[in-house]
C-alpha cells in the first residue's frame, strides 16, 4: 500500500478547500486508486495524486482529468470553478519579494481590508456528484463485471471521426494476461444517438475478434461532453492487439459497418501478450 495522502483542511485557504473537494469527489466515485484513475483518462498517477495534495493549484488539464477519472463526464462546473479560484489566486498574487497568501482573504486582512467570504461549495454538490455517477450509466459506461485494470493504458492521440462529429481516443492495456480495451470520446458538436463501436483488432493476423465486439449508445450529447466506453477485458490467446473502435450514427448494430470485411476500425497503440 502507499502511504496515506497528507491530511487537509479545507478551511485553511481555498487551495487546500479545492483539493478536498476532489477527494470527495474520488471518495464518491468508490476511491479508486490512482492507477486505475491514471488509466482511465490516460495519464500519470502521480499526476493526479498531485492535484489532490493541497498544495498549489493543479493546472486545468490536471484537474479536469482528476475529475473525469471519478467518472464526471460533464465537467463545466469544475472548470468554471478552476478558473475563478486561478483568477483570484493571480489577482492576489505578490509583487516581487512578497510571500503569497495561501487565501485572498488573508491578502485582505494584510492591507487592513475586511477580508471576503471564501467560495463555500457544500456537501450536496458532493453528494449530487455521487448520485450522478450511479444514474449516469448513459454517458459513462462499464462492461459489467469486468475488471479494470491497474495500470497505465496505451492510447493513441485523439482523432475527430468523419461521420460523427466526436473525437475518439482508443487505449490498449494488460493486466493478469488479459488484454482491456477502452475509448475516451469527446464530443466536437452536439451528437443525438451515436453508437460507439470496440473490439480488440489481432495485428498479426489482420482480422477483428469477433467476441471481443462491444457497443455503447452514447444518446444526447452537448457539444464538448466527455465520456467513456469501457474499460472491458478480454482473455485472448498470446498475441500482438490493439483496441480498434468505430463511432456511427444510430441506431445501434449488431456490428459496425464493414465487419465482414475484416473492419480495423480507428486503432489504438499496440501490446503484446506473447512470451
Amino acid at each position: 500500500m502507499g502511504r496515506p495522502e497528507r491530511k487537509l483542511d479545507p478551511d485553511s485557504g481555498l487551495v487546500e478547500h479545492f483539493a478536498h473537494d476532489l477527494r470527495q469527489l474520488r471518495v464518491a466515485a468508490g476511491q479508486p486508486t490512482y492507477r486505475i484513475m491514471g488509466s482511465r483518462v490516460g495519464c500519470s498517477p502521480s499526476k493526479l495524486s498531485e492535484a489532490a495534495k493541497g498544495l498549489r493549484l493543479p493546472s486545468l488539464a490536471a484537474t479536469l482529468d482528476y475529475v473525469r477519472a471519478c467518472g464526471v463526464t460533464d465537467t463545466a462546473e469544475w472548470e468554471q470553478r478552476w478558473h475563478e479560484l486561478d483568477g483570484q489566486i493571480q489577482q492576489h498574487a505578490p509583487t516581487a519579494g512578497q510571500p503569497v497568501p495561501s487565501d485572498p482573504a488573508v491578502a485582505d486582512e494584510a492591507h487592513g481590508q475586511e477580508p471576503r467570504p471564501r467560495a463555500l461549495w457544500k456537501v450536496a454538490a458532493v453528494v449530487g456528484t455521487a448520485l450522478a455517477l450511479v444514474t449516469a450509466g448513459a454517458a459513462f459506461i462499464w462492461a459489467s463485471g469486468d475488471a479494470v485494470p491497474d495500470i497505465p493504458t496505451r492510447c493513441r492521440t485523439p482523432l475527430v471521426t468523419a461521420r460523427v462529429p466526436v473525437s475518439m481516443q482508443p487505449c490498449v492495456a494488460v493486466t493478469d494476461g488479459a488484454v482491456v480495451a477502452s475509448l475516451d470520446l469527446r464530443t466536437v458538436r452536439a451528437v443525438d444517438g451515436a453508437v460507439a463501436y470496440i473490439w480488440l483488432h489481432n495485428v498479426k493476423s489482420r482480422a477483428p475478434l469477433a467476441k471481443t465486439l462491444r457497443t455503447c449508445e452514447l444518446g444526447v450529447l452537448a457539444a464538448g461532453q466527455a465520456l467513456t466506453c469501457g474499460p472491458f477485458s478480454h482473455e485472448v490467446p498470446p498475441g500482438r492487439y490493439t483496441t480498434a473502435v468505430a463511432v456511427e450514427p444510430g441506431p445501434r448494430q449488431s456490428e459496425p459497418p464493414h465487419w465482414r470485411r475484416g473492419a480495423t476500425g480507428t486503432q489504438s497503440q499496440q501490446v503484446n501478450t506473447e512470451p
